[in-house]
């Protein structure tokens, strides 16, 4: 990986973009028809359009994005010696300076939509501390390549298991950023994505509201090669600091702040569906509870 890094490094702009649109295109041959359908029924079935054909064309934009993005990390290299903040347009930065400026740690919720990767990047290259949660990776080679890639980038790395961690870097001050949009197995909880009830991770309303830290959606896009479009949204905090809650009511903010950043993603998704991981079996929790209805 790190000579295929090497020599991305070394060509233009123009062969990169190439490079990273053949490998998407070989990523989508790869896929299983199995999965392409799932990607297709569910695009259809969260009435993003009505069209089969293009619900497919959707499923594929959101997977061949695959290629250029990977290319990206591959050049950090590139991108760490020569910069690259002229590329990125933000919204909504100010949410994020004056965060800065208090000094308090925060809740970022990011998303498998758009370039995540190098939205991590364009944050710590940024300068705010931010702590990229990781699923620690199967193979050890892979795991160890791209957590020394994002440190490139002034990232720093911990692992989803790593609470104590967490929580004592949000202490300190840091952000910590989370991907809440996939599965979470039989974790999490109950509430309506794309009018659609299921499991969804809780973990960043829990967190925050472990000190009432904000939490913030953000959202990346590329409209053209190398430019991307960075959306912070207003933050959310778990609750009122004058107001003291019972734990009841602390179990239904949790639901409360999970649902209204279901519904952010949800916008955001129904606005852009080309960048989303629509593979992903989001709704696999639903699934198994209607299956489970249906035999009673």
């Amino acid at each position: 990986m790190k000579l295929f890094s090497w020599i991305v490094c070394r060509l233009s702009r123009k062969k990169r973009q190439v490079l990273g649109t053949f490998l998407g295109e070989l990523f989508w041959l790869l896929v299983p028809k199995k999965r392409k359908r799932l990607a297709k029924e569910q695009i259809l079935s969260c009435r993003i359009t009505t069209d089969p054909e293009q619900a497919t064309a959707i499923a594929k934009a959101g997977t061949t994005r695959f290629g250029p993005m990977i290319i990206s990390v591959l050049t950090y290299p590139l991108y760490k010696k020569r910069g690259f903040g002229l590329q990125i347009t933000w919204r909504g930065k100010e949410h994020l300076d004056a965060l800065r400026k208090s000094g308090k740690g925060a809740v970022i919720m990011a998303s498998h939509a758009g370039n995540w990767e190098m939205l991590g990047a364009a944050l710590a290259m940024e300068g705010y501390p931010l702590i990229s949660v990781a699923q620690k990776q199967n193979n050890k080679g892979a795991d160890r390549f791209i957590n020394e890639y994002r440190t490139m980038m002034h990232q720093q790395v911990t692992y989803k298991t790593g609470i104590r961690d967490m929580i004592r870097l949000l202490h300190s001050g840091h952000y910590i950023g989370l991907l809440m949009d996939q599965d979470p197995g039989m974790t999490g909880i109950a509430v309506k994505f794309f009018g659609k009830t299921t499991l969804t991770a809780d973990g960043p309303a829990k967190l925050a509201g472990l000190g009432n830290y904000p939490i913030y959606s953000l959202f990346i896009r590329e409209p053209a090669p190398y430019c991307y479009v960075i959306e912070v949204t207003p933050p959310i905090f778990p609750y009122d600091r004058d107001k003291t809650l019972t734990a009841a009511e602390k179990r239904a903010r949790v639901r409360e702040i999970t649902q209204c950043l279901n519904d952010r993603l949800e916008a955001y998704i129904r606005q852009y569906p080309e960048d989303w991981f629509w593979l992903h079996n989001r709704w696999k929790w639903t699934r198994r509870y209607e299956e489970i209805q249906n035999k009673k």
